[in-house]
């Protein structure tokens, strides 16, 4: 209402999960990165491993917001951003291992999900984005996998 009272453009965004450099402590990659640092032998997933979600590089992302901003040219303009694919903790866990030439057990917390709050699957519908002609570079498991290479080198 208060864009529409002003006369102004907005964009709202709903996004995958980002990863990237830098990301911090409490996001699966850079905690299974520190778990194997601890006990390379062995790490702990939360969960039953299953728990599937988009994952999306950050510079992907920046350049899908700026997309965005350049073509879409309603008053109010909604966007989900991620990739068609998702992939599992489980998943994760095995590109991190491999990119850290790693092979350890596997222990399981239990559930079907990992945390409070947390949820089975997650995958949000990129169709609106990709009508305006952008694709996202890659898959979720190659944003993993550039994430966790981008963290094992800082």
């Amino acid at each position: 209402m208060y864009a529409h009272s002003h006369d102004f453009t907005v964009w709202v965004y709903r996004f995958a999960n980002i990863v990237g450099p830098r990301l911090q402590l409490g996001a699966v990659i850079p905690d299974f990165i520190d778990k194997l640092d601890d006990d390379p032998e062995s790490l702990t997933i939360l969960g039953d491993g299953r728990q599937e979600k988009s994952y999306m590089h950050v510079e992907d992302c920046v350049d899908a917001m700026c997309h965005v901003v350049e073509r879409a040219s309603d008053d109010f303009n909604v966007y989900n951003l991620g990739t068609r694919t998702t992939t599992s903790v489980t998943t994760i866990a095995d590109i991190v291992s491999e990119e850290m030439g790693l092979d350890p057990d596997y222990e399981y917390t239990g559930g079907d999900r990992g945390w409070v709050g947390d949820v089975p699957r997650m995958r949000l519908s990129i169709e609106k984005l990709s009508a305006l002609g952008w694709e996202p570079e890659g898959s979720s498991d190659d944003a993993v996998r550039r994430a966790t290479r981008e963290l094992l080198a800082e």
